[in-house]
């Protein structure tokens, strides 16, 4: 094969991919762990994108198996998430840090004005979230997070944010592509918008890192939804 202008990993991806069609392998083989003069590693890494494709099953301890033919919810978007596990675990963790002390912060100086503005947001988020309209959904999520870290007072908080916003404009759209993931956004918005209403700090912050963490949860949840736990046929 000519070399591409691709990483080695995708390469070895796609080989193994078109010896699966070509060979005819019925679902339940089970697939090499070595090729020649590739790494282990990167054959590791090629499966995994496999498997977030339903074209290949990961068994610990077994191996890796052809896949049975079965529906996975918008798998293009999973094969995003999993290819970009870790940045997105890091970009969370610092969200995780930071958001909970916004939303406390904003909690002691909310106003008519921030009160108005959060549920505005959190209502169209509500209308929105039955139409799977994933772009808008991003959007309104940017703008309700934004808005409690716009009035934190805090001015690093703030620039932070809107730093990690640049790193997270594709995950928000495409994590909204999982309808799980929409429905599991609008309670807590609610929870955090009411505590921040009420002036209520502490639960605001509580209410803020159950929240980041959620999205975490559900990142780890949509990425695993790809295994398969039970053995092959």
């Amino acid at each position: 094969e000519p070399v591409k202008r691709v990483p080695l990993v995708h390469q070895v991806e796609d080989q193994i991919e078109k010896l699966i069609k070509e060979e005819a392998y019925a679902p339940g083989t089970k697939l090499p762990t070595e090729m020649e003069l590739v790494s282990r590693g990167t054959i590791r890494e090629a499966f995994r994108y496999l498997q977030a494709k339903g074209v290949v099953e990961l068994i610990t301890g077994k191996g890796a198996f052809v896949a049975a033919q079965r529906n996975l919810e918008n798998p293009e978007a999973l094969i995003w998430l999993v290819k970009n596990e870790q940045d997105l675990k890091n970009v969370i963790d610092l969200r995780c840090a930071i958001e909970p002390l916004a939303a406390r912060l904003a909690a002691e100086r909310c106003d008519d004005a921030l009160a108005a503005e959060l549920k505005a947001i959190h209502e169209e988020f509500t209308k929105n979230a039955d139409t799977k309209n994933y772009k808008k959904l991003a959007e309104l999520d940017e703008q309700f997070h934004n808005k409690i870290v716009d009035n934190c007072g805090n001015d690093f908080a703030v620039d932070i944010i809107r730093r990690l916003n640049e790193s997270m404009k594709d995950f928000r759209e495409t994590t909204f592509k999982i309808s799980q993931n929409i429905q599991d956004a609008i309670t807590p918005h609610r929870n955090v918008m009411r505590a921040i209403i009420a002036h209520d700090a502490a639960k605001a912050e509580r209410e803020m890192r159950k929240h980041v963490e959620r999205v975490g949860e559900n990142l780890s949840l949509n990425i695993s939804s790809v295994s398969s736990h039970s053995s092959p046929n």
